[in-house]
């Protein structure tokens, strides 16, 4: 495991032993991560793209106050640790693999949503994973915006049950 190593509050945290208290974890392009108590707070982020707030921004005015994906930042993945968009909120934009031990988010993502402002689509797709014993095949699944997965309870898990608290790994595919 590599702790990933956060800012919040002006402190530095690993995320892999603890939030802090904090609900929003956000992965900025240049692989810093940064950590918020509010939506708000993560939206006035000098370091998130100017575009990707302004785009958020936008997006947040035009969807009812009632619906949780608009606290979904514009060309960002975003994990939840609760069914339905709720619950801590942990945010990639970056391809590649993430190990979710790192970010302190194993076995804990319950709901995952992805949407653009921009079209053509940014980012692809992404792949959960969950890793098994050497004795047992890794299982995945491919997710393919535009689209939300409100509850992993309702995803069918390979062999049976569902993807509920079960992903290791979130694999970003550009492209």
């Amino acid at each position: 495991m590599k702790p990933v190593i956060a800012d919040y509050r002006g402190q530095k945290i690993d995320l892999s032993s603890s939030w802090e208290g904090a609900n929003i974890c956000t992965e900025l392009p240049d692989g810093e991560v940064h950590c918020y108590d509010t939506n708000e707070e993560s939206l006035a982020d000098p370091d998130l793209p100017a575009k990707v707030r302004e785009d958020t921004l936008k997006a947040s005015k035009l969807v009812a106050a009632s619906d949780p994906r608009d606290n979904c930042a514009s060309d960002y993945w975003c994990l939840y640790q609760d069914a339905n968009y709720k619950g801590r909120r942990l945010q990639f934009s970056s391809s590649g693999k993430k190990n979710l031990g790192d970010y302190g988010f194993r076995d804990k993502l319950s709901s995952v949503y992805y949407w653009v402002a921009r079209w053509p689509l940014n980012y692809g797709f992404a792949t959960i994973w969950d890793s098994r014993s050497g004795v047992l095949h890794d299982r995945q699944r491919d997710l393919e915006p535009p689209h939300g997965w409100s509850n992993f309870k309702n995803m069918d898990y390979p062999g049976g049950g569902n993807w509920n608290d079960k992903v290791d790994v979130f694999e970003v595919k550009r492209a």
